[in-house]
């Protein structure tokens, strides 16, 4: 069985219905001529279209009702780990700018103390003093980076002195890794002394987050993943999120997708939940409702149908109204009111943390995803959680300051990722995706806006109308497609 077609059958399947789909797997490929040496992900694709397991909501049929379900006599296990509303409050002094920066550098020094293999850091006065070929290890903030040929430049510099660190393509897997790095960056250095303050890399180390194995709950309780709304947006699907709220509330579905809402207790909103208003260039000509007011009035009747026996959080996106710098506070009841006045809402900042029946969840809106994809070769919005996985690396939510994601100089650097999450949840790029990084399930959770004008100049092509479900038992992903009745 190829790798492709494995994930398949896991994300096709469930509890009781894999072993049939497995049987219709082996009896489809046992009937093929020529018979398949291998079993492939679009064979079991048919396969699960013949048993009608792919959980598309086109089959959705009336509910005809029944008793109480499970998340409701269950009680909620949700605690908030972090928030950033209240923390925040930047003059945008130069000392601010500053303490920052320090403040992101020692957070991230500290998590290379925690690793064995770049605990016995020196520093790049060290480095710079050792003789000709002289080894250097050091913890270093890319201050610039400069590409000539296939030699990449970069000044360091550990707040004591700085140093210039050449990367050639001799070692391929340094040099690829130095591609992706950007300014801002805190690295893990060893190298070889040359001539002056020159040092050549022998070895970059990112941050990274350790493999670890994550919590689980306890019993088959589901959590939905939920982003980018855009209502008041001319393209907001409103019928295919209909169609999710129906589902929710247990009046449509086929017993197996029945089942599987009986059994959520959490709802988890990561951002845009409105369309907002002068968010991007001519974006009137997109907008459906011209009034902010109006619009979160409107997204209230949508929140308001939330089954209530389920935990909603909400966290703010760049289309709230919220101020557009990270860290974001929670979108505040000027604005939100209609919504938290139409259910209990649990409503945080951008990025938050919280733990759902003992599994620890990162929310982030994503507005940096796009800074990633535009500065770091190889990587394809369509394909977001290559992104996020190296959000994870890096151990960082926005590695470069100063592009097109505002960040304030707060305090404390918040975006820097200190505690290794059990599912790292995100958006903004309109595009769904799922994957698993050192026992991290990274979920990005699409969008329910279709292409807009302003999409359509920039060539960006979203996939709406999905929506991902956690099992927050197995922490397995499951694809719901809403797109069509």
């Amino acid at each position: 069985m190829e790798s492709e077609a494995f994930k398949t059958l896991v994300e096709k399947g469930r509890d009781e219905s894999l072993s049939p789909l497995v049987d219709e797997v082996l009896k489809m490929a046992s009937l093929a001529q020529p018979r398949p040496l291998f079993i492939s992900a679009d064979l079991v694709l048919k396969a699960a279209e013949h048993l009608d397991l792919s959980a598309a909501p086109a089959t959705l049929v009336e509910g005809l009702g029944h008793g109480r379900r499970f998340a409701e006599d269950r009680e909620s296990r949700l605690e908030v780990v972090f928030d950033p509303t209240g923390k925040l409050g930047t003059t945008g002094a130069l000392d601010d700018f500053l303490r920052y920066f320090r403040n992101r550098f020692e957070k991230m020094s500290a998590l290379f103390r925690q690793r064995i293999d770049t605990r016995s850091a020196g520093t790049i006065a060290d480095a710079l003093a050792g003789g000709s070929n002289g080894r250097g290890r050091f913890v270093c903030m890319v201050v610039e980076k400069r590409e000539k040929g296939n030699r990449i430049f970069l000044t360091v510099d550990d707040y004591d002195d700085e140093a210039t660190v050449l990367v050639g393509d001799s070692n391929p897997s340094v040099w690829q890794t130095a591609r992706r790095i950007s300014r801002d960056q805190v690295l893990f250095l060893e190298t070889r002394k040359s001539s002056g303050k020159l040092l050549i890399a022998e070895n970059i180390v990112l941050p990274e987050i350790p493999d670890h194995k994550p919590g689980h709950a306890s019993e088959e309780v589901y959590a939905v993943l939920v982003s980018d709304v855009h209502v008041g947006s001319k393209v907001f699907m409103e019928d295919a999120f209909r169609r999710v709220l129906g589902w929710l509330k247990g009046e449509v579905g086929d017993p197996d997708q029945r089942h599987t809402s009986d059994h959520v207790k959490y709802v988890l909103i990561g951002g845009d939940l409105v369309d907002g208003i002068g968010v991007y260039p001519r974006q009137e000509v997109d907008l459906k409702v011209a009034d902010i007011h109006e619009q979160y009035r409107l997204a209230a009747k949508f929140v308001g149908e939330i089954p209530e026996h389920m935990e909603v959080v909400l966290i703010p996106g760049n289309h709230d109204a919220v101020r557009q710098a990270l860290p974001q506070p929670a979108i505040s009841r000027d604005f939100a009111g209609p919504v938290y006045d139409s259910r209990r809402v649990v409503s945080l900042g951008d990025p938050s943390e919280v733990r759902l029946e003992g599994v620890d969840f990162l929310l982030f809106h994503g507005t940096s995803l796009m800074d990633i994809l535009s500065s770091a070769p190889g990587f394809d919005y369509q394909r977001p959680v290559e992104v996020m996985e190296y959000q994870l690396r890096a151990r960082h939510l926005a590695p470069e300051y100063g592009k097109s994601t505002p960040i304030g100089p707060e305090m404390e650097d918040w975006l820097v990722v200190e505690h290794v999450p059990d599912v790292f949840q995100s958006g903004h790029i309109h595009v769904p995706g799922s994957g698993v990084y050192r026992g991290t399930t990274i979920v990005n959770s699409g969008a329910w806006q279709g292409q807009t004008d302003y999409q359509k100049r920039m060539g960006l092509v979203p996939q709406p109308g999905l929506l991902p479900v956690v099992n927050l038992q197995s922490l397995q992903v499951r694809m719901m497609d809403f797109r069509s009745e």
